[in-house]
């Protein structure tokens, strides 16, 4: 399968080879967003993901900046396409987002360390990059995996075709109790994702809103500072004017 891929230039200007995973039109803010990735692994299974805003006209896009709390409801709108592209009837949260057509857009990139990062599960990654195409879903795959492990079913020639019959009657049993355990594991394991990328969104807004207040006491500390010396500079201009002051005095 072939996806789009863009050139996004690093602080130093050097061009990175990106895959678009999507782009998406935020519907209750009206702000449209592309999602791509440098392949940059974290570990344990996930993967560094980029979210920028958009803008433009027709087939003309280019990245841009947004205030934190648009980025804040885009990462929202994210989740809920993740959500979409893992769960199995892959149904789209009404009204949320409108994925986009990037395919002939022409797209000015910004660079890289001036959009929003998170880390996603390689799986949601996969999940996301079938979703435009809407595969059926199916527990064949899942299936295929056991059956390497399962030795086949024997049996002697002597036996009769009630026994047969038994046989296979027993064997459809078994098969059909297998794929309800396997359609149950998968909807245990849909939820289960579904869970923990809620609480990684919202763990993401979290650190966004940490990272601000720490800009603002940051902010606080050099005003601070700058007052500090500005109360030194006068003390010491009142401590000159006593010395002068003394000195007449004294003659």
């Amino acid at each position: 399968m072939l996806f789009r891929t863009l050139e996004v230039p690093d602080t130093q200007g050097q061009l990175l080879n990106a895959v678009v995973l999507c782009g998406f039109t935020a519907t209750r803010i009206n702000r449209q967003f592309l999602v791509y990735s440098l392949n940059e692994k974290s570990g344990e299974g996930l993967v560094k993901t980029y979210l920028t805003p958009l803008e433009g006209e027709d087939q003309e896009l280019r990245m841009c900046d947004a205030p934190p709390e648009i980025l804040t409801a885009a990462a929202q709108v994210l989740k809920d396409i993740f959500s979409d592209a893992c769960v199995s009837d892959e149904k789209q949260t009404v009204g949320a987002y409108i994925l986009m057509d990037l395919t002939k857009t022409n797209i000015q990139c910004s660079a890289v360390d001036t959009h929003y990062s998170l880390k996603v599960s390689e799986a949601w990654i996969t999940s996301l990059l079938q979703y435009n195409s809407k595969p059926e879903i199916s527990t064949r795959p899942l299936a295929s995996q056991n059956t390497d492990n399962c030795a086949p079913l024997e049996v002697p020639a002597t036996r009769s075709l009630t026994d047969e019959a038994g046989a296979i009657v027993h064997a459809q049993t078994n098969s059909e109790k297998i794929e309800a355990n396997l359609k149950s594991l998968i909807t245990t394991i849909t939820n289960h994702k579904e869970t923990l990328l809620g609480k990684y969104v919202r763990l993401d807004e979290r650190q966004l809103e940490l990272e601000q207040l720490t800009q603002e006491l940051l902010i606080r500390e050099l005003t601070l500072n700058q007052r500090e010396d500005e109360l030194t500079k006068s003390i010491r201009s009142l401590q000159d004017a006593e010395k002068q002051l003394n000195a007449i005095l004294e003659n």
